[in-house]
């Protein structure tokens, strides 16, 4: 018997907006900071609507597995079992946020899910609550409609994507993997299959402390040289690597992305005399020729290249300066790779993929027509990319992430969470028996 899946998944949605955005709402008054950026961590509310969320799916009727990565900061996986778990499908999606910054700037509370103009204001509002309910419903809907999936259903509801992922990274070393994943970061409804690489880089260079009084002496002929400044020796080195930031910026690019997306960030320079702990120890006294410095780099590299020659392209840049100093050739500099933990693999799934296709699909039935672009930041995709699920990133129109009044375009929502409900019934065969066929889709 054939069924009319659109327009059932169409009704379904309607009947379920109200309690979808007030959904929305209750999570969104959760101050779910990330407790990295955090004075006192134990603030954070992450645990509280991790336990908000997994009361709800288990109300529903899923089997939810929720463990604590750190402390009181829980992961909640979700699973609609199917007939055959090896074949999972996954939603993934982050509950913690940033702080709100200067509440002075906002006009909207950022803690209470406010609606305006079709639009729901609040810190995560957009990146990324509103994936998160968007992955409930797909999963809710599946039991409402007591369809029966050919494989499981996982939701990863996961913590601490906003400072490098240890909550997606821990739902993978605990096992839950699929053969798909979709990402619902916002994305103004565009598929983004492809999303570049990412590595936190730290270079330390070393000189030689010494009294500035005897400057000249350093920089001068004629004297015995007992100071070697850091300051200028690190100079070279940025010289060097803001030109192969050029370099690439020409002659690297990807359909999908923009061109020059291939930066290279110096994000952090700090230098003084002696070292402690990685950092320099005295940087408030300009008398003493400063003989440590670190500097730290945001590296950004395409879809179809691999972290090893990334690696091996900017150590051979910065070795280089050796080669016109005597003294950093003496003393080489020290390259220190996935800094704080950040190490972000390529994602690079094929616009022709079949998880590619079914998402296309899927907003074809409901009247659209896919645009694909490349994801420009980085997200837990990556990490299911690493590990060689195929991985989509999509997700809702939103504006001010990170920013004073964040918002979802509350329209758009709901589209979303239609167009994962009927990806995941193409992706189980389900919709074979439709009776809508696209004109695109027949095409």
């Amino acid at each position: 018997m054939k069924t009319n899946w659109t327009a059932r998944v169409n009704e379904w949605v309607e009947q379920n907006r109200g309690f979808m955005i007030g959904l929305l709402q209750e999570m969104v008054r959760f101050k779910s900071i990330n407790p990295n950026f955090m004075d006192t961590p134990s603030k954070s509310e992450s645990a509280q609507l991790q336990n908000f969320i997994e009361e709800q799916l288990v109300s529903w009727g899923l089997t939810v597995d929720k463990w604590d990565v750190y402390e009181n900061q829980p992961n909640v996986v979700a699973t609609v079992e199917g007939k055959k778990e090896k074949a999972s499908f996954i939603l993934n999606g982050h509950v913690d946020v940033v702080p709100v910054g200067s509440v002075s700037e906002w006009n909207f509370d950022p803690w209470a899910g406010e609606i305006h103009d079709g639009k729901l204001y609040g810190r995560g509002s957009c990146d990324m609550k509103a994936g998160v309910v968007s992955n409930m419903m797909a999963a809710k809907f599946m039991l409402d409609m007591g369809i029966e999936l050919s494989s499981d259903l996982q939701l990863h509801i996961v913590i601490d994507e906003e400072s490098g992922g240890a909550g997606t990274r821990s739902v993978l070393e605990r096992g839950y993997v699929g053969n798909g994943v979709i990402v619902t970061e916002p994305t103004n409804e565009k598929i983004n299959p492809v999303e570049g690489g990412l590595q936190w880089a730290r270079v330390i260079v070393k000189g030689a402390s010494a009294h500035t009084g005897w400057r000249y002496s350093h920089i001068y002929p004629g004297y015995e040289q007992t100071g070697v400044n850091v300051i200028e020796k690190s100079l070279k080195i940025m010289q060097v690597v803001l030109a192969l930031e050029k370099d690439w910026g020409l002659s690297k690019s990807h359909p999908l992305l923009p061109p020059g997306i291939t930066t290279i960030n110096p994000g952090i320079m700090l230098a003084g005399s002696g070292e402690k702990d990685g950092r320099p120890e005295t940087i408030t006294n300009p008398a003493i020729v400063p003989d440590y410095c670190a500097m730290e780099f945001d590296i950004k590299y395409l879809p179809t290249e691999t972290t090893e020659d990334i690696k091996k392209e900017f150590e051979a840049a910065v070795h280089s300066v050796s080669a016109t100093d005597r003294w950093l050739q003496q003393h080489p500099p020290q390259i220190e790779w996935g800094v704080r933990g950040v190490d972000f693999p390529p994602v690079n799934t094929p616009v022709d993929h079949p998880l590619v296709f079914a998402l296309a699909t899927s907003q074809r039935r409901l009247g659209g027509s896919p645009t694909y672009e490349g994801f420009v930041a980085v997200c837990d995709a990556a990490f299911y990319a690493g590990k060689g699920i195929p991985a989509v990133i999509y997700g809702p129109y939103g504006a001010n992430l990170h920013g004073p009044d964040e918002y979802v375009e509350i329209e758009s929502i709901y589209e979303v969470t239609k167009a994962l409900i009927l990806t995941v019934l193409e992706w189980n065969g389900i919709l074979q028996n439709d009776i809508v066929v696209c004109e695109q889709e027949a095409q």
